[in-house]
């Protein structure tokens, strides 16, 4: 017999609504452990299972567990009320439902060790996302798809040997989400092994003020000295290469570097530092 386990719980998830151009996963990614056991009920090596068949179906439901949430009417697919003036007929079509959970909702089986160093069979969930904003839970249904092949149905579907349902969690819109949670230790270990699960070193929270504007005077913003120079010379400014063209900034001292405007075509109209001794 079989017996599933929720070894990493969903958190949060940020709604993508009715597009697929932004799409973010459940975070963090659901990952369900397999024990198999006997019928006196004594553990089954996981390196002794043969796992090539197994899979693990994710649904999405509400949050008492009594209600299927995987659907959802789309709201572009809701028929307009004509106005008074229209004379055009309203559609009778019933409105369209599209899937309300959205990724690879099915997981193969994965031979991996965790981050305790202990071998598992586990299935990994790193591709789910949900359309609409609430509180949702998720059920596990697995199954193995060469049981009915052993006893000789060939036209059955897979049997539901076991089930599982999530901790709750919450899919914010997009202004509320408050942002992806750091990558756990589970996640960090399967990807060392091959997984293909994003990894995150740190936490990354939204900022409260995102939405305010840039407070930061132009005053305190650094500023180099050829900025503040002028951009462009007038072609009509000639002058020679001499000290006369040369408009000191600042009284220069003995021994010290002196820093001028320099106009002169070549260096346009920018600040420079000279380095020379007053004549004894």
């Amino acid at each position: 017999r079989y017996q599933l386990e929720v070894v990493q719980e969903p958190i949060r998830a940020r709604m993508c609504g009715f597009g697929d151009k932004d799409r973010r996963p459940i975070d963090p990614p659901p990952v369900i452990r397999l024990l198999v056991l006997t019928e006196d009920g004594t553990p089954v090596p996981e390196s002794s299972v043969d796992h090539s068949t197994m899979i693990v179906i994710a649904g999405l439901w509400s949050e008492d567990c009594k209600e299927e949430r995987n659907l959802v009417i789309n709201p572009s697919s809701i028929p307009a009320q004509p106005s008074c003036s229209s004379s055009s007929i309203m559609s009778l079509n019933a409105p369209l439902c599209t899937r309300n959970l959205m990724g690879h909702c099915t997981s193969s089986a994965y031979l991996l060790n965790d981050h305790m160093n202990r071998l598992g069979i586990f299935f990994i969930f790193q591709d789910l996302s949900v359309r609409t904003e609430g509180t949702f839970t998720l059920k596990f249904s697995f199954c193995d798809v060469k049981e009915p092949l052993f006893h000789g149905f060939t036209n059955a579907r897979g049997i539901v040997a076991a089930e599982v349902y999530s901790s709750t969690f919450r899919a914010y819109s997009a202004k509320k989400f408050p942002g992806m949670t750091e990558s756990t230790a589970l996640s960090k270990a399967f990807a060392k092994q091959g997984i293909k699960i994003p990894i995150r070193k740190e936490a990354r929270y939204r900022r409260v003020n995102d939405d305010l504007p840039d407070q930061t005077s132009e005053s305190s913003k650094p500023s180099s000295v050829a900025n503040t120079a002028p951009d462009n010379i007038p072609d009509d400014v000639k002058s020679d290469d001499n000290e006369d063209d040369i408009l000191e900034k600042q009284e220069p001292s003995e021994d010290d570097a002196v820093v001028v405007f320099d106009i002169t075509r070549e260096n346009k109209g920018k600040f420079i530092t000279r380095w020379r001794r007053r004549s004894k």
